[in-house]
């Protein structure tokens, strides 16, 4: 080397501390089409595709879908309507024959749907 010839030393980066280090890996799947994309925007960035997605996911914006939560209440009602299905099915295994009530449990259900996980008013 030149640098050896010379009789010129080269310094070596200085160590990172352990905390600064980046040695935990997160993998995600990517279709051949998304991988170029990625690396062709890092590229564009000036930078390697490990630092621009690094840099997008830390500063990146993701856009939450609003998910209600059930209240008490309605968790309460959804479990009274499962266990009522349930005891229903039941003596439909056993009998064969399928309860009257049924078609009522069905209804509730169907209606606790339209109104709490659906938006609309229900029945």
């Amino acid at each position: 080397m030149v640098a050896h010839a010379l009789g010129l030393l080269a310094m070596a980066r200085p160590k990172k501390e352990p905390a600064e280090r980046r040695a935990a890996l997160l993998s995600c799947r990517l279709t051949s089409a998304e991988r170029l994309a990625i690396e062709q925007a890092a590229l564009r960035a000036g930078l390697s595709a490990s630092e621009y997605m690094r840099r997008l996911l830390l500063a990146g914006k993701v856009i939450v879908r609003e998910n209600r939560r059930l209240d008490h209440a309605t968790y309460d009602q959804l479990r009274r309507i499962g266990v009522n299905l349930n005891q229903l099915t039941r003596v439909a295994n056993r009998t064969g024959q399928i309860p009257a009530q049924i078609d009522e449990a069905v209804a509730a259900v169907a209606r606790f749907i339209a109104r709490e996980l659906g938006g609309g008013d229900g029945p």
